[in-house]
């Protein structure tokens, strides 16, 4: 897309392990999955990188250099999920959260059920 940022941020997955890649920092952290736990969604861009997992979101800010991560209890279902130049934002059946670079949290809100 022209006028887009650079992108920062790399993203390795391999057996048990996450990489991230900070080129800012010109740093690489690493975030091990504990055994059983599957990759269902992962993306970089920009100043962000995400993985989704069975059992948690993973959230690294390239511009501070920093993982931030929140429990997904399995019932709460992934229903989107998307990464774009310094946020990530993922949908499940409870809550919507979005992570953001400037920050290096993960932020979330309860959404709306019916019969609640």
């Amino acid at each position: 897309m022209a006028g887009s940022a650079p992108t920062n941020v790399a993203l390795h997955v391999v057996p048990r392990e996450i990489l991230f890649f900070s080129a800012p920092a010109g740093v690489w952290t690493s975030v091990r999955l504990d055994a059983g736990e599957r990759v269902l969604q992962r993306g970089a861009d920009g100043n962000v990188a995400a993985i989704v997992t069975s059992q948690r979101a993973i959230g690294f800010s390239a511009v501070l250099n920093v993982v931030h991560e929140v429990r997904l209890p399995e019932e709460e279902n992934l229903e989107a999920f998307k990464v774009e130049g310094n946020a990530a934002t993922l949908l499940t059946r409870r809550r919507a959260l979005g992570f953001s670079a400037a920050t290096g949290k993960w932020a979330d809100v309860e959404r709306f059920q019916l019969g609640r």
